[in-house]
């Protein structure tokens, strides 16, 4: 399974629902389970984004599906990225400066 992290933030028309955001929020995220995406961390931040989930996905198309989702609802607007360990990244520079490529 390959690893993601989505920034989410609320979108403006959602706020007005204050009293019940919470509650959207916790409906959007039910799409996680929905698409059998495992959802390994959820947290709320203070800074450009309102919350971030890191999350693992059989594959992009499986990420990008929940994404599309959780934003047609209307509640969250998200960017989704792939992430990899950074030990995995570092073998991956070593390879190309081994093999000479660019």
């Amino acid at each position: 399974m390959d690893t993601f992290i989505m920034a989410m933030t609320v979108n403006p028309n959602a706020k007005r629902l204050q009293p019940a955001l919470s509650h959207q929020v916790n409906e959007s995220l039910k799409v996680f389970a929905k698409r059998n995406v495992e959802l390994l961390n959820f947290y709320a931040t203070m800074g450009r984004y309102d919350y971030l989930a890191i999350f693992r996905a059989a594959d992009q198309t499986v990420a990008f599906r929940a994404a599309a989702e959780i934003n047609s609802q209307g509640v969250l607007d998200s960017e989704t990225w792939p992430v990899i360990p950074y030990e995995s990244f570092s073998h991956l520079i070593e390879d190309i400066q081994a093999t000479g490529q660019d």
